[in-house]
């Protein structure tokens, strides 16, 4: 019960670094007493990266090399909208890819199935998540705490 409070307590730190990354200049205006890096769009990539693959070390007993594949994997993946091969954010891409950052975490469990599964709730849920809202803040802060939070289907 602890452990998924602490899931869920990344998650909620997850979402607000995914909000504050994508804030930039607007941000740092209107809230002028938090850091600068904060409203950085690297501060949400390795913010929710790191986010992540601290909730994985804390769920799962995996060997170190697929926490730092999956954290750098997963860093990629959140630089991104996919903008340059769609010609507009896809939400829906993106999702797809942060599940498919943690193909290491797959080889090293061999759960393939979950690791699908995850892929795929990611692809729904964050490309929902920007459909369904027309509220920045929603559907930043919705996406960035939907990678930690759905985690646990990685071991279905």
């Amino acid at each position: 019960m602890f452990t998924m409070l602490l899931v869920v307590g990344l998650a909620v730190v997850s979402g607000v670094l995914y909000r504050m990354g994508g804030w930039g200049d607007e941000g740092r205006d209107a809230m002028p007493w938090l850091p600068e890096w904060a409203f950085n769009t690297k501060a949400r990539d390795v913010g929710c990266a790191l986010c992540g693959v601290i909730a994985m070390w804390i769920l799962f007993d995996l060997p170190w090399w697929s926490h730092l594949a999956s954290f750098l994997l997963l860093f990629a993946a959140l630089t991104t909208y996919w903008d340059f091969v769609f010609t507009w954010d896809n939400h829906w891409f993106h999702g797809f890819m942060c599940g498919i950052a943690y193909f290491p975490y797959a080889i090293a469990s061999e759960d393939w199935i979950g690791f699908g599964v995850r892929c795929i709730a990611l692809a729904i849920s964050m490309g929902l998540v920007s459909v369904l809202s027309d509220n920045d803040v929603v559907e930043e802060v919705g996406r960035g705490s939907l990678i930690p939070l759905t985690i646990p289907l990685m071991f279905i």
